[in-house]
């Protein structure tokens, strides 16, 4: 379950799996709970270009401004790059988006922010051929797929279990 901040992950198989103990930032927690690992990207998480490398998360522009294309300042986030890629649909959502919250999604911010970053990347890409703005939002879509991929692999082939009879 991808949310603003983060992906849930659990495993089902006829059963929910539990645990009977956590840990989660430091503090131990002993009771019977759903097994569900947490990872820090989802369609909030912050899209930065450090050290030639596309980061995603774990920062978040939270609800509130929110991704570039909320139309409140934010940065860009999985949200945008998901938007610059066209996988969402601007007419498909409602317009409560802006100050006011009347508004439609931005695409035309999305696009500008993806611009400038793809600019960042390009001049550290000396006598390569440059990435479009579509390029770079689609690398920052597969470091966040394999952030989403390491707790379902911890929890289906490090377990023992063949992900090939996994959904």
């Amino acid at each position: 379950d991808m949310g603003g901040t983060s992906t849930d992950v659990s495993r089902y198989a006829g059963a929910l799996e539990q645990v009977l103990e956590t840990t989660t930032a430091g503090v131990t927690i002993q009771a019977p709970q759903l097994d569900i690992t947490t990872v820090a990207a989802g369609g909030g998480s912050c899209l930065t270009f450090e050290s030639g490398l596309f980061r995603v998360g774990p920062e978040s522009a939270g609800a509130h401004p929110g991704p570039a294309c909320y139309r409140k300042g934010g940065p860009l986030a999985i949200t945008d790059a998901n938007l610059q890629l066209g996988r969402i649909v601007v007419s498909h959502f409602p317009k409560i988006f802006g100050r006011g919250e009347n508004e439609a999604l931005d695409g035309d911010a999305t696009r500008l922010k993806f611009e400038e970053i793809a600019k960042a990347v390009n001049a550290t890409r000396e006598g390569a051929e440059p990435m479009s703005t579509d390029a770079v939002a689609y690398g920052f879509i597969k470091v966040a797929n394999e952030a989403m991929c390491r707790p379902i692999r911890e929890i289906t082939s490090a377990r023992g279990h063949d992900v090939r009879k996994h959904v």
